[in-house]
């Protein structure tokens, strides 16, 4: 095939939609357990729906997510949710070790802008694939129309990478209040389950 424009050679793309399998939860988990390092920037983060798992994470030594902006009362609200339910509250306590080890970190770029969301996998190797578009895990998708994401390989993930890395660089550290939101709901929830009297 003939390139598009100069500079725009045709190469191969993975489309991704909630009516398809693999799903983009299946593609995330997939490239999760692969990647040593994910640099992911997202508009915003639902902590409630967000279920990656410790063997999805176990060889990622870096987990770097960026967001344009961070609500602690959301945050909080969705973690003091997840813990009243026993199969999504290891996802808090999953999390917070993240942020304790280090392995985990949260920047806020709320001047920065970027669209739409993109995740950036990269093995010992270096970058490896690069996630574009609509970021959800919920399933079934809880929306009407569709949730579109494509999946593009080391060159994109490259350029994609420096980006992030650019992104990341201007961003402030919210980490430490992050941990704060998800040990004050760990905690909350002991006191609940607490026997009294």
């Amino acid at each position: 095939m003939e390139p598009i424009l100069p500079g725009l050679e045709p190469s191969p793309a993975v489309l991704v939609d909630e009516r398809g399998r693999p799903d983009f939860r299946d593609v995330f988990g997939a490239l999760a357990r692969r990647s040593v390092d994910i640099a992911t920037a997202v508009r915003r983060v639902r902590l409630s729906t967000l279920d990656l798992d410790e063997a999805e994470l176990d060889r990622t030594e870096s987990l770097r997510v960026l967001v344009t902006e961070l609500n602690a009362l959301t945050l909080g609200s969705e973690a003091r949710l997840i813990q009243a339910d026993a199969r999504r509250a290891p996802r808090v306590s999953l999390f917070r070790s993240l942020l304790e080890d280090g392995r985990l970190e949260v920047r806020s770029a709320p001047l920065g802008g970027w669209a739409p969301d993109f995740s950036v996998f990269s093995t010992a190797d270096g970058p490896l694939a690069v996630l574009i578009g609509q970021h959800w895990f919920e399933r079934p998708y809880p929306h009407r129309g569709p949730a579109i994401s494509t999946l593009h390989f080391e060159d994109a993930a490259r350029r994609a990478a420096r980006r992030h890395a650019e992104l990341w660089d201007r961003a402030h550290d919210v980490g430490p209040a992050v941990w704060n939101i998800l040990s004050k709901a760990e905690r909350s929830a002991r006191a609940l389950r607490a026997p009294t009297g």
